[in-house]
């Protein structure tokens, strides 16, 4: 796959990635916080490019994500291709929802567009549009 592209296909604009803890899970936590450093450290380049914006740690259930949770955006092509695969191997037992920003929907987004890694969440589906 090439990273040299400046744009997504079908007009996509970028993609989330929404990591899933629980947060009465003290390992699971830690586990969570640590990932979220490592993602920050791992992509620091691509940070400084805005290639990739780390969001702040969330500490409740916001929006239809039914957990606690940290989303990271990814705004190129390159940005995917290097920050999928480090989630692939690296989110241990937490979920991970992937999923583009299409300008099709947040519901068809977060579902039928959405990829997951580890178990899927149930999303409050009724909070989307």
């Amino acid at each position: 796959m090439s990273t040299s592209t400046t744009a997504f296909t079908e007009n996509i604009q970028g993609y989330d990635i929404h990591t899933y803890y629980d947060n009465k899970n003290p390992e699971q936590t830690q586990f969570g916080k640590d990932l979220h450093e490592a993602v920050r450290t791992e992509f620091a380049e691509l940070a400084a490019k805005g290639d990739i914006v780390l969001l702040k740690w969330v500490e409740r259930a916001i929006g239809p994500h039914p957990i606690t949770m940290f989303t990271t955006e990814l705004h190129t092509p390159e940005a995917f291709a290097r920050v999928v695969p480090f989630y692939q191997l690296h989110h241990g037992e937490l979920s991970v929802l992937i999923h583009p920003i299409s300008g099709k929907g947040d519901l068809l987004d977060h579902t039928k567009h959405a990829l997951w890694l580890g178990e899927k969440q149930p999303l409050l589906y009724h909070l989307l549009k």
